[in-house]
């Protein structure tokens, strides 16, 4: 007996069939990108000594890519779980801008008021500034956060220095990063609502009546809680050790107080996505560039604005550690939570880099670049590198990369992290290939002069003073100083 498919019978098989396929592919290019992030996450914790990093990506509603990586305790040898707490630091302050934005939802207050309707105690030079001008770091105020100035005062020994010290500019002309502006954003909050910041926060963005194991806050690294990771910064010693820095009290809590999982900020993020936190149209207000008066500067109602590659993002970050970026168009988000680094790193630009990796047309090229080549550099001999950079620069979807400034700051990063002979080879690789540029043998000369060899430094300085015709940056004042100092060694 034959088997005939009827025709029509035959398309379904060949469409399940290429169904099948398609679903297999995509299957394998998920595997792929998630190596690739499990790859680049452990290659910058150990470039830059971060201790653990909990990950998550979310795409189209779903959790793409959730990953625990390192230690939330170096000296205890504990890893980092589903169970770890990390602070947000500065972090804390899009939650903030969120609560703002629920209580103009409720028709309870408006970016148009005046602060000093809702505090009392104001100096007079403070009174016409508005709650947008809060929300925008356009205020003018003097920043009550300098360490270790503020560290551990009271909030009236704070709020007296503050209070004492002059306006700096005139309400919305400029950007000006301020903690003052979120103390007094807590205060609004907590006046409006008649409820503790805390309580506010945690009811109407996480549904909880009180604090729980997963999210609280505290503002102090001190503080014995259970599962929180412990924090290691360089910035007191020159070196990765245990550091309790960014101290202050409650009132500072809508500053740098919040503390939760990576479990309970990925259903944060799904609520803030599905606009049931603010309605959408809120939300777009929210995410509306601020109109500075006197400078150009891309930041929102509390939250930077990045274009990467023509995608809109909108996100913050903490402390150098810990960061959130929010991709509208792409639905997309990412969440990168870490306790401390040994090197410092630009987190946006890790940021970036993660979102290249998922989709490679959300990507700043130069970024990706530097990444590209600081990753094979440090992983690999000089070959791998400079063949990389040969078939990189051979791309035209990097026709418009400086490559010889991204080769500059590779070479740089490599001093940073203490790499002396791998940066003098970057460096001497750039001379070679932009032998008219001031600036690379400049560059050259100075990692020399760091490894002590003074006799190719001078002979480098003294060809970038030649090269750099226009003085430009007025840098040949400095050239002919390093030049007359290395002369008489």
């Amino acid at each position: 007996m034959t088997l005939t498919i009827k025709p029509f019978h035959a398309q379904i098989v060949m469409l399940l069939i290429a169904l099948c396929v398609n679903q297999e592919l995509a299957s394998q290019n998920m595997a792929q990108k998630k190596s690739d992030i499990n790859h680049y996450i452990n290659h910058i914790m150990e470039r830059h000594q971060i201790p653990g990093v909990a990950l998550a990506i979310i795409k189209d509603g779903s959790v793409i890519h959730r990953e625990n990586y390192g230690m939330a305790s170096l000296e205890h040898n504990v890893p980092i779980t589903e169970k770890s707490i990390f602070r947000l630091y500065s972090l804390t302050k899009p939650f903030i801008a969120v609560g703002i934005f629920q209580l103009i939802e409720e028709n309870k207050l408006s970016l148009d008021d005046a602060v000093s309707t809702y505090i009392n105690d104001l100096p007079d030079a403070w009174n016409s500034v508005q709650i947008k001008h809060l929300l925008s770091h356009s205020s003018g105020f003097p920043d009550m956060a300098p360490i270790p100035k503020f560290q551990d005062l009271s909030e009236d020994e704070a709020k007296k220095i503050v209070f004492n010290e002059p306006i700096r500019f005139m309400p919305g002309e400029k950007y000006d990063y301020n903690q003052t502006n979120f103390w007094l954003l807590q205060r609004i909050i907590e006046k409006v609502t008649n409820q503790k910041l805390e309580d506010y926060i945690l009811q109407y963005q996480f549904g909880q009546k009180e604090e729980s194991k997963e999210v609280f806050f505290s503002s102090d690294s001190r503080d014995i809680i259970s599962n929180r990771v412990t924090p290691y910064f360089p910035f007191a010693t020159g070196r990765r050790i245990i550091e309790h820095s960014y101290l202050q009290g409650k009132y500072f809590y809508a500053a740098n107080g919040l503390n939760i999982t990576l479990n309970e900020f990925i259903k944060w993020d799904d609520s803030l996505n599905r606009n049931t936190l603010i309605a959408k149209a809120l939300k777009s207000k929210m995410w509306e560039a601020f109109n500075y008066s006197n400078r150009d500067q891309k930041f929102t109602y509390g939250w930077d604005q990045h274009k990467v590659n023509n995608h809109l993002s909108f996100g913050f970050s903490g402390s150098f550690v810990t960061a959130y970026r929010n991709f509208p168009r792409d639905n997309m988000s990412i969440i990168f939570l870490s306790n401390g680094l040994g090197y410092w790193y630009n987190i946006e630009n890790i940021i970036n880099h993660i979102a290249s990796l998922v989709d490679e047309d959300i990507v700043d090229s130069n970024n990706f670049i530097f990444e590209s080549l600081l990753q094979v550099s440090l992983e690999e001999n000089f070959d791998s590198f400079q063949s990389t950079y040969t078939n990189l620069k051979g791309n035209t979807k990097y026709g418009n990369v400086n490559f010889e400034q991204q080769i500059n700051y590779v070479g740089y990063m490599l001093m940073n992290l203490e790499k002396m002979h791998k940066a003098i080879a970057v460096f001497q690789m750039n001379v070679r290939e932009y032998p008219s540029s001031w600036n690379a043998f400049d560059s050259l000369g100075e990692a020399q002069e760091k490894d002590g060899d003074n006799t190719n430094a001078l002979r480098n300085y003294k060809k970038a003073l030649v090269l750099n015709t226009e003085n430009k940056n007025e840098y040949n004042t400095k050239l002919k100083k390093k030049i007359k100092e290395l002369s008489r060694r």
